[in-house]
């Protein structure tokens, strides 16, 4: 069974967007408080900071995609 994957790419890189930027922030955190000794506040904070950067990256990639569209419906009224 062959599976086609070539529509996908979007999709995919959204979701590897998504789980960079929450992941980043909390791996960081917890190197510092193990290095810092300050266990769980760097690692709270870094969840913190990814949730808000994933809340960014959502809301900047439906903003993009709203305009996409709205480009897209014009050129099919332009060519009609």
């Amino acid at each position: 069974m062959k599976f086609n994957v070539s529509g996908y790419g979007h999709h995919i890189q959204f979701g590897l967007q998504i789980g960079v930027t929450m992941a980043a922030p909390v791996l960081i955190g917890f190197w510092l408080d193990g290095r810092y000794d300050t266990s769980p506040w760097l690692t709270l904070t870094g969840v913190f900071l990814g949730f808000v950067s994933m809340i960014w990256t959502i809301i900047k990639t439906a903003l993009e995609l709203n305009e996409k569209d709205k480009r897209e419906k014009k050129r099919r009224k332009e060519n009609e």
